[in-house]
């Protein structure tokens, strides 16, 4: 077990965020945060970051992907995130979000 504490990048969160917005939505806007940061992505002013519901996964691979849709869903009714679609082609579905 102690293997398994401190040999990655640990994600970070507040208990006072968690608190208010659901642990879950406070794991995901923190990591949210971090992408954004180091975006380049830039459209209508603001900073964005594009990922699918399975690149979420990726980084949260201990939640099914409903429980990542309905986070994120969460966020974006608490308006917490935005998110567009900028893409060029019309079957590319991946979604641009941004917190405030």
């Amino acid at each position: 077990m102690s293997k398994l504490l401190f040999n990655e990048q640990p994600l970070v969160k507040l208990p006072e965020l968690a608190c208010k917005i659901g642990l879950n939505e406070a794991v995901i806007l923190q990591q949210l945060n971090y992408w954004i940061m180091k975006s380049n992505n830039i459209h209508d002013g603001k900073r964005w970051v594009y990922n699918t519901y399975s690149g979420w996964q990726k980084q949260f691979p201990w939640w099914s992907l409903s429980t990542i849709k309905r986070s994120l869903k969460k966020l974006k009714t608490m308006g917490l995130i935005i998110t567009a679609n900028y893409n060029q082609l019309p079957q590319d579905r991946t979604v641009c979000q941004k917190y405030y």
